[in-house]
């Protein structure tokens, strides 16, 4: 999953999508299935969650518009793309 680090390094001035998702009354989920390890406070009482700064994750509606930070490359996968999808 993506470090913290690693997501603040392409957030740039907007907030943005990580991937992080939940179905009500169920965990928080990454795009692979992986359960969230609550490594960071998550804010709000939407169903995706994105970040704000450097202390602060939120939640808000899947529908809402915002940019998406992309999966962090590996060498299999350098060039293809955003492999974080959205479910609209």
């Amino acid at each position: 999953m993506p470090g913290q680090d690693f997501l603040l390094r392409y957030k740039g001035f907007l907030d943005r999508w990580i991937g992080l998702q939940r179905e009500p009354g169920q965990p928080w989920r990454w795009p692979n299935g992986t359960e969230f390890d609550n490594r960071f406070p998550i804010r709000g009482g939407g169903d995706c969650v994105f970040l704000i700064d450097e202390d602060w994750f939120g939640s808000s509606r899947c529908r809402t518009w915002r940019r998406w930070i992309c999966s962090k490359p590996d060498a299999r996968t350098m060039g293809k793309g955003c492999a974080v999808e959205s479910k609209l």
